[in-house]
């Protein structure tokens, strides 16, 4: 019986190897896929580096495929198919995943932020002074935010660093303070002397010498902080 079976089987492949090869073969495939998406994905990366670096704004008012001007960021990956067959064979032929939605930019945008953050922390750690520099402002549609700047000194080299745009409810003095003290918190932790200065515009909400945000972040912090104002107002 097994002399017959192996005269059948002489010749043939087993059904080990075969299934062994095909394995092989789907993790070829799944490792060349994976290089694929990460080179496009490192294409669409660089296109908003890009347009970030110039300070350009990455959507435009009509991006519909007939449009003349479909904002700076579609159009400059246009223009990069171009000048890369396998960019553009994606745009072409991709139907579930483009890499050029606003989400995606959005994403992308938040996980370089992530990014940069991380690498300001660890300076941050690393420094033995910290200033730092808000401004808050209202735009068109009445959103209040405000924005937060460091200055360290970091491997003998001043550093300013922005770190983000912080959401504002309360426009109080109080509201304010304590919107920066719950972004410095994490940052100095055990180290509240590290804070040597702050710097905010001329509104008496913000320099008010009495019930100022100086004035507030001097008492909560429980450090003195030297304030400046800044000349951008």
């Amino acid at each position: 019986m097994i002399c017959s079976t192996e005269l059948a089987l002489l010749g043939t492949a087993s059904i080990a190897a075969q299934l062994d090869s095909a394995y092989r073969q789907n993790i070829i495939k799944h490792n060349e896929q994976v290089d694929k998406n990460r080179y496009l994905l490192k294409r669409i990366i660089n296109c908003i580096k890009f347009c970030g670096k110039l300070e350009l704004a990455l959507r435009g008012h009509d991006e519909s495929e007939d449009s003349e001007n479909r904002g700076i960021f579609r159009e400059l990956i246009n223009f990069t198919s171009e000048l890369d067959t396998i960019l553009k064979e994606h745009l072409k032929s991709a139907t579930l995943f483009k890499g050029t939605s606003k989400t995606v930019q959005n994403e992308i945008l938040d996980s370089m932020l992530e990014v940069c953050q991380q690498e300001i922390r660890q300076q941050i750690n690393a420094a033995e002074f910290l200033a730092i520099q808000c401004d808050e402002t209202t735009d068109i549609s009445h959103h209040c935010q405000m924005v937060m700047i460091f200055r360290y000194l970091h491997e003998g080299e001043i550093q300013e660093r922005f770190w983000r745009f912080l959401s504002v409810t309360d426009k109080t003095a109080e509201g304010l303070a304590k919107c920066i003290e719950e972004e410095l918190g994490p940052l100095l932790k055990d180290s509240p002397h590290k804070l040597i200065a702050q710097t905010y515009d001329g509104a008496n909400v913000m320099s008010g010498s009495s019930g100022g945000v100086q004035t507030k972040s001097n008492k909560n912090i429980r450090t003195l902080i030297l304030y400046t104002v800044t000349l951008t107002n």
